[in-house]
């Protein structure tokens, strides 16, 4: 995998579309820590702070396959340039005046989550018409979802560094920052440029959603999300639980220290989708024992392992199921679907744990990746057909 990851970032421009990508997914995963941090500074209300967050999330998630469309009709680099201009100037009137009503900061952070720049969305399209069909193409899928993990570690990471050594302010003044500038040098580069839609598509009302393996898709990735929140409930529960709350952030390093090392792995083929779910469920169970907190920390790592595999493979299906010229709407669909499954998984799984034990929140994350399961299962037909699908060429 990685002599093929080398091949891919040979590519011209190649290099600096990663590291433009990356730079995205690591303000994605520092703003939520950020808003939290700095309106629970400046209010000294947790409540408010989850309310501006939450909002932010529910922006995201209203606003994406909206932005998905446009690019499909536009091209990337004007939605883009567009989307980082409101997505960033949101996020920094947050940061500048975090006293203002609690009204003013929550219509900021629904305006900024509906104008998140589609930066990997759009970087797969790229990845398609640069690479075409074969092994760099499954390379490249493999390496997204790397990529996806980085920022979600090292994200929160980065605010939290940067709020311990300033005012609190200036990580959402990083966070906002980052996205823009990083999201423009994205859109300005030549292959971006160079992108456009399909002349001729009949995209319908519904976009992707008319296609079956859209609609699965979407359902699974929704459950697979609700695994994937509880998860982290059940990692602050336990190290809490273990008189060590901090460990938390071990427990869930672990976990995507897995799905890193799992990105290495062959590729499997897109006919493998539910034998990785089925992987999915069967790699969360051990996380019932009852172990020490380094014993966890390993059955963390081994939890993750199926994950990177799985969404290469998710996001090949999106791409091969998207009917003509809505590939870039399917990936937001398929991406907001994920997100909601998370805020989701992590609301059932905070109740279970008040209600019973840190255990409880693992039972929530098996129920997500079962049903994730049983719904790839009963829709393997419309899987198997997308699986066969050429991509398209856009």
């Amino acid at each position: 995998m990685l002599t093929l990851w080398a091949a891919v970032l040979g590519r011209p421009f190649a290099k600096a579309l990663a590291v433009t990508n990356l730079l995205t997914r690591l303000s994605a995963g520092a703003v939520t820590l950020a808003l939290v941090l700095l309106v629970e500074h400046e209010r000294g209300s947790f409540g408010a702070a989850g309310i501006v967050a939450g909002v932010f999330a529910v922006g995201t998630s209203a606003g994406a396959p909206f932005i998905g469309r446009l690019v499909d009709r536009a091209g990337q680099t004007p939605v883009l340039l567009a989307t980082a201009a409101v997505h960033g100037a949101a996020l920094l009137g947050l940061a500048l005046r975090p006293s203002a009503p609690l009204g003013v900061l929550v219509a900021l952070a629904a305006v900024a989550g509906a104008a998140r720049p589609p930066v990997a969305a759009c970087m797969r399209g790229i990845w398609i018409a640069m690479l075409g069909e074969g092994p760099q193409l499954r390379a490249s899928y493999r390496l997204e979802s790397a990529l996806l993990e980085i920022g979600f570690v090292a994200g929160p990471v980065v605010a939290g560094a940067v709020v311990a050594v300033g005012r609190p302010a200036l990580g959402l003044i990083l966070t906002a920052g980052l996205a823009a500038l990083a999201t423009t040098a994205f859109a300005l580069l030549p292959p971006a440029r160079a992108w456009r839609p399909p002349a001729r598509a009949s995209r319908g009302v519904l976009g992707p959603l008319r296609a079956p393996a859209i609609l699965s898709l979407v359902g699974s990735r929704t459950a697979l999300g609700v695994a994937i929140g509880a998860l982290q409930v059940a990692a602050a529960a336990y190290a809490t639980a273990g008189g060590r709350p901090g460990f938390a952030g071990v427990l869930l390093g672990g976990f995507a220290a897995g799905s890193l090392l799992g990105s290495l792995t062959p590729h499997l083929s897109p006919s493998s989708f539910g034998l990785l779910s089925a992987a999915m469920c069967a790699a969360l169970a051990p996380l019932l024992l009852p172990v020490g907190l380094w014993w966890l920390a390993a059955l963390f790592v081994l939890a993750g392992t199926p994950l990177a595999p799985l969404n290469a493979i998710a996001y090949e299906l999106t791409d091969r199921a998207a009917p003509a010229g809505t590939g870039t709407e399917a990936r937001m669909w398929t991406g907001t679907a994920t997100a909601a499954g998370t805020a989701l998984g992590s609301a059932l799984a905070g109740a279970a744990v008040d209600g019973a034990s840190a255990r409880a929140a693992v039972a929530v994350a098996l129920g997500g990746a079962a049903v994730a399961a049983v719904i790839t299962l009963l829709s393997r037909r419309a899987v198997t057909v997308a699986a066969a699908a050429p991509l398209p060429t856009a």
